[in-house]
């Protein structure tokens, strides 16, 4: 028998009203305790779906409409080319393992760009007539007045293979740190397999432990074309990936470097314009010392490959350069001095029929050609 009581509204319950009440609201809190675990459970669902939902439908995507589908007009291209220039633009910069994309200093470039005042009309038109005269060959070309401003540009902005060309900007860093006091030119390096490779050179059938001094190799990297040596220095600077970084501080957005020398595929690349604007920062102070200058003069006018530009030149004139050579591009970049003073930035690069002998004859005659505009004043 239970005791009746009064709630506070007057109506009577019993003990067993109130168990029934507290057995009710305990239902009621363990059913809010079971939806707020559901709740949270849900929460958590829907932020690992977050998650992995958009990569299982892009895979689904794929599956979709590129495998399911197979539509025809999807294809990926073979041409290596391609994705190279495509990972260029992309990704241009390297770090642990990853490309990564690259700033290129263009707001405060360490490099000088010369200013263009005009175009030089005359000799710009018969150059192109000269390049017209054979249709099979593609040259890039950028002539630089230092008196007057006054250029010449065929292509000067567009990519080539650099060849050897390329050992001009790394001939121009490895003194930049000997200026930082990084390098020593008569520190000594040990020749090892890592750096012995085919191509131009001599160093590739000397003996691994042979050693030679940072000096040796650079007249050796630029007067014989070494590629041996080439690598060798190149590993001095912080090889091809801290290169590259250090290009862009430059300012450079074109050059670039894929490979170790010898590089036959082509895949280094520049324009005749950047080259150019190398050249160009070899008297610049701010650049370079006045010894490192007077240093990188002296390797670079004793270039035994004297068949290009220099060809067409006579002998009173002086002429500091860099040629290229692989069978898809044969090139040359370098400085004219005259002997009233006067000089001028010429860079020709040509894209060729494999080793085709036409491009060879293309560069003597476009030196012939400036070099007499130049002397007839008919530029």
């Amino acid at each position: 028998m239970s005791c009746p009581a009064k709630n506070n509204n007057g109506r009577e319950y019993t003990y067993l009203d109130y168990k029934g009440y507290s057995s009710i609201k305990h239902k009621r809190n363990a059913f809010k305790k079971k939806s707020m675990i559901r709740f949270k459970f849900l929460i958590l669902l829907c932020l690992l779906l977050s998650f992995v939902l958009p990569k299982a439908m892009s895979g689904m995507y794929d599956y979709l409409f590129l495998n399911q589908v197979r539509n025809v007009n999807i294809t990926v291209p073979d041409d290596m080319s391609l994705l190279r220039s495509s990972e260029k633009l992309l990704a241009n910069d390297y770090f642990l393992g990853n490309n990564t994309i690259g700033d290129v200093n263009f707001s405060n470039p360490l490099i000088k760009t010369p200013v263009l005042t005009g175009k030089m009309h005359k000799l710009t038109a018969r150059l192109k007539q000269l390049a017209a005269q054979s249709p099979q060959i593609e040259p890039g070309i950028f002539i630089f007045d230092y008196s007057t401003g006054k250029y010449v540009d065929i292509k000067a902005n567009q990519d080539f293979p650099t060849a050897s060309m390329i050992k001009i900007p790394i001939l121009l860093q490895l003194f930049r740190k000997v200026d930082s006091g990084q390098v020593n030119l008569n520190d000594r390096m040990t020749l090892t397999d890592y750096f012995v490779t085919a191509g131009s050179g001599y160093l590739q059938y000397r003996p691994v432990g042979s050693q030679f001094s940072i000096y040796t190799l650079a007249q050796r990297m630029i007067q014989e074309s070494d590629n041996t040596a080439t690598n060798m220095l190149l590993s001095t600077v912080g090889g091809v990936n801290n290169f590259n970084r250090i290009i862009k501080s430059w300012g450079f957005s074109k050059t670039y470097m894929s490979n170790w020398l010898p590089d036959l595929d082509g895949t280094n690349l520049a324009t005749p314009h950047d080259f150019g604007t190398l050249l160009y920062n070899i008297d610049n102070p701010e650049f370079l010392s006045l010894q490192s200058r007077v240093n990188i003069f002296s390797i670079m006018s004793n270039v035994r490959n004297r068949f290009l530009i220099q060809a067409g030149l006579p002998d009173n004139v002086q002429f500091i350069h860099k040629t290229g050579d692989i069978g898809t591009m044969l090139g040359d970049a370098g400085i004219v001095i005259l002997p009233n003073g006067k000089k001028y930035i010429m860079v020709v690069m040509v894209k060729r029929p494999w080793n085709s002998y036409v491009a060879k004859q293309f560069i003597i005659d476009a030196s012939k050609v400036t070099y007499n505009s130049y002397i007839s004043n008919d530029l």
